[in-house]
């Protein structure tokens, strides 16, 4: 996840009438956008069509369209080789601009969230797949670190000061600090990564057979364990080759991170400041 809180961000409505242009224009004719999710993207499903947009208006547009553009590249490209991934729709992708608004069209999958331990095993073992088709992706990716960079100038900023207590700021500035340090001095070799593989980003059928990753936007390159990290702890013994100091220092590194994206957006969901309530607990707890 990527955010800047100090973007104007356009209301659903705003998004919506975007979205219902763009369909005109590409040739999807009348359609009424229904809200799925708002949370970094807004998340839209478009009848009658089977299709959600997947809508961002947070982030410069410059910024939005690159990585727009880089994950539907990665998605046709994972597709194509049988990857478990959710390839966008043929042709009418995207990504197009309206306003300040940037989207990107996807099929709409019927799916129920990871919940057990047998999906996390599915979940390890459908992210090694796309880990072993990226190894020969040579388009360009960024450095996983621009996501760390993201993520402490909104921290060390003015930006949380009316929704994050200062001790709590002090502390997860004080974490950020000593486990990035601690990540980079271990650091293994670099890869292409997913970026931002937690379960929320994965579809699942009813018996969990046919996993589909999704949410490429923040596809990089780095250690492999900063994807396992994304993972339940008992899918992390699934990667033997994986550091496991390396997983579980990424996996407290991104607490803080998930702290700072959600608090950052988190007028827009109740479930963005309740994650963002439990990632600041393990990182009080470890912090002890």
């Amino acid at each position: 996840m990527r955010s800047l809180l100090y973007m104007p961000r356009s209301s659903v409505f705003e998004e919506m009438s975007a979205v219902k242009s763009i369909c005109q224009q590409i040739g999807f004719g009348q359609v009424v956008p229904t809200l799925l999710k708002a949370a970094h993207h807004t998340s839209l499903l478009i009848a009658p069509h089977k299709i959600v947009a997947r809508v961002q208006s947070g982030e410069p547009i410059a910024t939005a369209s690159e990585c727009a553009g880089r994950e539907i590249v990665v998605t046709r490209y994972l597709a194509d080789r049988g990857a478990p991934t959710l390839a966008p729709i043929p042709e009418f992708a995207g990504p197009y601009v309206r306003a300040s608004t940037v989207v990107t069209f996807w099929p709409y999958a019927e799916h129920r969230r990871a919940a057990s331990e047998a999906d996390a095993s599915v979940a390890a073992m459908s992210l090694a797949t796309v880990h072993q088709a990226l190894r020969d992706f040579d388009g360009k990716l960024p450095p996983y670190t621009e996501t760390l960079d993201r993520c402490w100038d909104t921290l060390s900023g003015d930006h949380l000061g009316a929704v994050l207590p200062a001790a709590d700021k002090h502390l997860l500035e004080t974490e950020f600090r000593r486990l990035r340090r601690l990540v980079e001095a271990i650091d293994g070799r670099w890869v292409a990564l997913h970026g931002d593989s937690h379960l929320g980003n994965l579809l699942l059928d009813d018996d969990g057979r046919n996993p589909l990753w999704m949410d490429f936007e923040d596809t990089c390159l780095g250690p492999h364990e900063y994807d396992i990290a994304n993972l339940p702890a008992e899918a992390w013994p699934m990667f033997p080759d994986a550091d496991p100091q390396l997983v579980a220092a990424y996996a407290l590194l991104k607490s803080v991170c998930v702290v700072v994206w959600c608090l950052a957006d988190s007028g827009r969901n109740p479930e963005m400041q309740e994650a963002a309530d439990y990632h600041l607990s393990v990182v009080r707890d470890l912090a002890r």
